[in-house]
């Protein structure tokens, strides 16, 4: 008799998740979108507006190794980090490079967690990120930061962060 009742509430709570489950994820321009394999790193993006119709957008990336192994990479090869923010329409079939991004002041560094890097692209207008200039349309914007490795046979490892969707037009 108990587990028909049982049952029967595990259906009604899959009823119930089920369909906040299926509708898109509203957020803020202002949210941040993180993209992580849960082992080896974790890159995040998001905006912020100190004025009005001005925007920021900020990169950490977060590599884990032992921290000896991310002080080499800082010695050598730390100076040679970039960042390139893009436009994406969501499905892949068109991407737009919009800026590129410095590195932030006490980036990169190491700690015993691993590789940290911080990297900026200020002052980007709402104009200039309002792609889909449709009344209410969203945009949608990533990140691909990358940092040069030299104990791994001099290479360039990349990353790419999550993505911040959102209504970019002008106040």
């Amino acid at each position: 008799m108990k587990l028909p009742r049982l049952l029967a509430a595990l259906a009604i709570a899959g009823a119930l998740v089920l369909p906040q489950a299926a509708a898109p994820a509203s957020a803020a321009v202002t949210d941040m979108a993180c993209n992580f394999d849960f082992v080896t790193f974790n890159a995040c993006l998001n905006f912020d507006e100190p004025q009005v119709n001005v925007m920021n957008a900020h990169v950490g990336l977060d590599a884990k190794m032992p921290q000896r192994y991310a002080q080499e990479i800082v010695d050598i090869g730390g100076l040679n980090a970039q960042a390139q923010l893009w436009f994406t329409n969501g499905n892949g079939e068109q991407t737009r490079f919009i800026a590129s991004m410095a590195v932030r002041p006490g980036f990169p560094r190491a700690d015993p967690v691993g590789f940290e890097l911080g990297l900026d692209a200020n002052d980007l207008s709402r104009a200039s990120l309002n792609i889909n200039t449709a009344r209410g349309a969203q945009e949608s914007f990533f990140v691909v930061v990358s940092y040069f490795d030299p104990n791994s046979q001099g290479s360039w490892k990349s990353f790419r962060t999550g993505t911040v969707t959102g209504d970019f037009a002008p106040r």
